[in-house]
């Protein structure tokens, strides 16, 4: 009882922080002394464990001093007074703020237990062609059991990069707390992702129209009387197009100017006046001018293989059946055809094909796995009823044994009543035909003639000495068996 009152009353710890630099678990440690919370300190003061009740009352308040800060410094490290201090040092806290925002934004992905960043940023060159890169490393801890996928260790060589100065992508290393690397150059990984993407997109439309197909058959011919195998080629280019169109046989005009001239005579009083006057009429083609951008992953071609089996059929050869397989008519096959052409979207000007043949499929040498069939497939079977066989043998043998045991075993009967039974084995008393109270009180002699035991008051039937041994033997039996159950 008291060690049930101990284990009940004792809290139940979880942990509050794990993996503390020994600077910040102190930190905890002091804060949890003054306010009085019973904790616990667990992986060599790395992890500390409180009350599972308040956990999260111990954690918000914690978070409100800024404990604990991870160990990374981020750009509070200029609340400080710095007057007086060197640009060298300037330019230091800079690079330490970076780093630690850097890492702070890092360690929030999923999976990333802890993460160091160090930035190398040269100095100003007075040249282009003389001015070194800047350059980063980062050293990520995952969880247990956790991988980065390649999307997201891109994702974090981008944001590295896109937070330092003149720093690109192939110049960012990312490596694991084991030391493996996990980046690798941005072109050779953007070109790995994108042949990833097209492939899955190849793969998706042909398992799509796969079990277009593969519905129909198995509707006509049953389940497993069929396969089919869809092959589609996909255009990836995206192309961007402008057209411009002009129609000879339409005209537009489109401006008309119309001029005079007038010429008088040599003086005022010849009568010799010229008037001309001239239009001129412009005209311009119909255009039209057409700006298409062409979608990437358009079909090129498609080609399906269906393989069938025959059918079954029983030919009587002499006086046995066999069953033969035979292949499908034509005419079966055509129809087939016809209703995979309509269902996946075969499109003769594009040279798509389809090929449909009637084979009967090997089921008899080779089970599902591909691997032939033999006995020792079923061991587990065999063994199951083996260990049956074995239990019930054994139990057999031990009851035997219990039987043999009581037999031999000897009943001893104390005294009962004022004269009493003298103590005799269970053998004497089933040999014995009669008892003499008045000869022999305490014990049993075998008469033949049947005699009154006692009288019975008011009672005159007379019960004979064999139903009064019978009636004995029972008793005594139960008896024995009740205190000797085994």
């Amino acid at each position: 009882m008291v060690f049930i009152l101990f284990a009940f009353n004792e809290p139940n710890y979880t942990t509050l922080y794990s993996n503390l630099p020994p600077e910040e678990a102190s930190e905890v440690v002091k804060y949890l002394n003054t306010q009085k919370v019973p904790y616990k300190l667990e992986n060599g003061g790395t992890a500390i464990s409180v009350n599972k009740t308040g956990v999260y009352e111990v954690r918000l308040a914690l978070a409100g001093k800024g404990i604990p800060a991870s160990g990374m410094i981020g750009y509070e490290i200029f609340d400080k007074n710095t007057i007086g201090m060197s640009e060298f040092m300037q330019k230091l806290n800079f690079k330490r703020a970076l780093e630690g925002e850097i890492a702070r934004t890092i360690i929030q992905q999923d999976g990333i237990e802890n993460v160091r960043v160090h930035i190398v940023t040269p100095e100003k060159a007075v040249f282009k062609n003389e001015q070194k890169e800047a350059t980063a490393s980062i050293v990520v801890k995952l969880r247990a059991g956790y991988t980065l996928s390649k999307n997201n260790i891109m994702a974090i060589t981008n944001l590295v990069a896109s937070s330092v100065e003149s720093l690109e992508p192939a110049d960012v290393t990312i490596i694991d707390n084991k030391g493996r690397l996990l980046s690798k150059k941005p072109e050779d990984s953007e070109l790995a992702i994108n042949s990833g993407k097209q492939y899955e997109i190849k793969s998706g439309i042909e398992k799509y129209l796969a079990s277009k197909a593969q519905t129909i058959l198995d509707k006509i011919l049953g389940y497993d009387n069929s396969d089919v195998k869809v092959n589609v080629e996909l255009d990836f280019k995206q192309v961007e197009k402008t057209l411009e169109t002009y129609d000879p046989e339409s005209q537009v005009a489109i401006s008309e100017q119309t001029s005079r001239n007038t010429s008088s005579g040599k003086s005022l009083s010849d009568s010799n006046a010229v008037f001309s006057e001239s239009t001129t009429t412009n005209y311009e083609l119909s255009k039209t001018i057409e700006h298409m951008i062409e979608g990437s992953g358009n079909i090129k071609r498609i080609t399906v293989a269906a393989v069938i089996n025959g059918v079954q059929k029983e030919v009587q050869n002499g006086e046995t059946t066999e069953t033969v397989v035979e292949p499908r008519s034509d005419e079966q096959l055509q129809q087939l055809e016809q209703l995979l052409r309509q269902a996946v979207g075969i499109d003769p000007t594009r040279n798509d094909e389809i090929t449909i043949v009637s084979i009967p499929f090997e089921v008899n040498q080779f089970d599902e796995t591909g691997f032939v069939s033999s006995p020792m497939d079923n061991i587990g079977e065999y063994v199951k009823y083996l260990l049956l066989l074995l239990g019930v043998l054994g139990a057999m043998f031990i009851l035997k044994g219990l039987l043999k045991k009581l037999k031999e075993e000897k009943i001893m009967i104390g005294t009962v009543g004022a004269g009493g039974y003298s103590d005799q084995s269970f053998d004497a008393l089933a040999n014995s035909a009669s008892w003499d109270p008045g000869l022999n009180p305490g014990g049993f002699t075998k008469k033949k003639n049947k005699k009154p035991l006692f009288e019975m008051g008011d009672i005159e039937d007379e019960i004979s000495d064999e139903a009064v041994l019978k009636k004995m033997k029972q008793d005594k039996i139960i008896n024995y068996v009740g205190k000797n159950p085994a």
